[in-house]
């Protein structure tokens, strides 16, 4: 397989800023020429449909071999190895062979060519009129005519009869009636024209069709109109998108992305009619073209410098939620030691994962109603398996963390929600208690309650009610108040006086997390399924919650190499965690969560 960067070069003029504008280009050869097949495409009439190819010989090294007119260093070769510093030329383009890298121990040889479209100067005196024509000649204008009809009539009708010809199949013979008069090897040779014409035929068919659609748009393969929107025009980019909605920009700023690629098109790396195995994505070995020098390409861009993950990489830039706006704004911050991760929680890994175990209400009595846990117990993967799915209430922690309010009714707990409903819940729970505690007779009608069939003593209609308000009080006081308090285990609360008493007073923090810390990189969980959680997350030794566990760059080199090979790590190039073109939301959950009501900031209902 051969891998070229191909840099294209427009120079400079009154009207235009010169620019170097890369892709990747690869494959067993390399097609130079005007055809939709060649992998060099070059869309001028003065160069052939395959001008020439780039080939790895058996010795490993490779070769420019030519079937148009090619010069070398300013002579005409037909058969050259490459070298750095050659400059090629093909038509009106020039190529200058910048890096070499092959020979029988490279399985990959890689090349690089910048190529510019030469520059042709006026001639003197183009554009007057010709001294000599064809009046007076011995062809006359309407002989001409009528040559040049029927070379056009054979020419267009020769692959289109021959398009709905059946195929023949190898090896078939054609049974022609042959006539007496004729030699007896008459019918041979007609066999043998019918043959040629049907060979011929078939090579005249790339004049209409250049090629196999890709597999991937085998579904409209019959509709050409399907992407050809006019007829003998090439194909727009928004004709792409109107399928391809959820891919998005490379650079999502316009202005920056404007400026870097300069009007270069989803065909200039995407070209179809190559068979059912093209229209693939160019590989990693453009990325470094840009990126290792990115401010060459954009003096806009706030990105630093990659060359090589394991030699030449910034600080991952974390993906964090901030509480001090409102919304909670997303912002890329480098991961640093210092960096931590205001969340609103009060929560310790280390002592859930100790190791003598935590205790449980629901714990066996042989270890002291003491549980064990670990990761697994509350970091469940999602239905990906890429990612972790959201730690919930009462999924994770309500098994362990009762939130019952009173010993008369165990059973009975309150919703882990907001204060005001929580202190709802508290009185209906008391409310029911004070019913069996002080019973009243009652009647009904028609299953509807009525007021009681006798007057009940004001002493004990006052102490129920004031039994559910203090009651109500004091598990309120039990649950918030600091440091004791049942809900301070895991979350940070503050009373206001001046809010009177109840569930008015106090306020929970509200709880701010984050979904995707590295959303502009790819990682599966699955893929590291033989590691274990701790070999990367330090969370057997963290005390807080504001600590960041995601791992920092330092840590995934110990495994994961760069685009060179290492026996003892993962080689990694840019492809390996990053895609050209990130995803967008498809358009149906973009409508959806568009038309949907805001729901309201979670406090005390929701954990990361």
């Amino acid at each position: 397989m051969i891998r070229c960067k191909l840099v294209e070069t427009t120079h400079p003029d009154d009207t235009q800023i010169g620019a170097r504008v890369g892709r990747a280009v690869s494959g067993e050869t390399l097609g130079l020429g005007r055809a939709a097949a060649c992998k060099i495409y070059l869309p001028d009439p003065r160069v052939r449909l395959e001008h020439a190819q780039i080939r790895r010989a058996e010795d490993g090294h490779l070769y420019l071999d030519a079937t148009g007119p090619v010069t070398v260093d300013q002579k005409t070769q037909t058969s050259v190895r490459l070298a750095v510093g050659q400059l090629i030329s093909v038509g009106p383009y020039d190529f200058i062979v910048e890096a070499v890298d092959d020979g029988a121990d490279r399985p990959d040889p890689r090349l690089t060519l910048s190529f510019a479209l030469r520059a042709q100067p006026v001639e003197p005196g183009l554009g007057t009129a010709a001294a000599v024509g064809i009046t007076g000649g011995w062809i006359g204008r309407r002989s001409l005519a009528w040559v040049f009809s029927l070379l056009v009539i054979v020419l267009v009708g020769w692959p289109v009869w021959h398009a709905f010809q059946p195929p023949m199949r190898a090896g078939s013979a054609v049974a022609l009636p042959a006539p007496a008069a004729m030699p007896s090897d008459w019918a041979g040779l007609q066999q043998q024209a019918r043959q040629l014409v049907s060979s011929h035929g078939r090579q005249l068919d790339t004049w209409w069709n250049p090629g196999g659609l890709s597999s991937a748009h085998q579904g409209f393969a019959q509709d050409c109109r399907a992407c050809h929107d006019k007829p003998f025009e090439r194909v727009q980019d928004a004709t792409c998108t109107t399928c391809h909605q959820n891919t998005g920009e490379h650079i999502r700023d316009v202005t920056i992305a404007q400026h870097t690629f300069q009007g270069q098109r989803c065909a200039t790396c995407h070209k179809e009619h190559q068979g059912p195995a093209g229209m693939r994505t160019a590989d990693a070995i453009g990325c470094v073209q840009c990126h290792g020098n990115v401010r060459a390409y954009s003096a806009l861009t706030t990105l630093d410098n990659v060359s090589d993950f394991a030699k030449d990489h910034p600080p991952f830039r974390l993906s964090m939620r901030q509480r001090d706006t409102q919304p909670p704004k997303v912002l890329r911050i480098s991961q640093t030691p210092e960096l931590r991760n205001a969340t609103g929680l009060v929560f310790p890994h280390d002592i859930h994962l100790a190791k003598a175990g935590i205790q449980s209400p629901t714990g066996p009595a042989a270890s002291g109603g003491r549980v064990a846990l670990v990761c697994a117990n509350c970091h469940e993967p999602d239905a990906a398996g890429v990612r972790f799915a959201p730690v919930t209430m009462a999924r994770h922690c309500q098994s362990c963390h009762r939130l019952s309010v009173d010993p008369q009714a165990p059973e009975r707990q309150v919703p882990h929600a907001r204060p005001a409903e929580v202190s709802v819940a508290v009185r209906e729970i008391y409310a029911s208690l004070a019913v069996d505690r002080y019973p009243v007779s009652l009647v009904t009608s028609n299953t509807l309650l009525q007021r009681p069939a006798g007057q009940a003593p004001a002493s004990q209609l006052t102490s129920a009610g004031r039994w559910v308000a203090q009651s109500s009080r004091s598990a309120l006081n039990a649950m918030f108040q600091p440091p004791h308090g049942v809900c301070t285990t895991c979350h940070a609360v503050q009373r206001d006086a001046t809010r009177g008493v109840g569930a008015a007073a106090w306020r929970v923090d509200t709880i701010v997390y984050t979904e995707h810390w590295l959303p502009q990189s790819r990682f599966s969980h699955a893929d590291h399924g033989n590691a274990a959680c701790t070999t990367c997350h330090g969370a057997e030794n963290s005390t807080s919650a504001g600590d960041i566990l995601i791992p920092d760059i330092g840590s995934c080199r110990s495994c994961h190499a760069g685009a060179q090979a290492d026996h003892e790590k993962v080689v990694s190039r840019c492809d390996s965690c990053h895609g050209f073109h990130p995803k967008k939301a498809h358009p149906v959950f973009q409508r959806t969560a568009s038309a949907a009501t805001p729901a309201p900031v979670p406090t005390a209902g929701r954990t990361p």
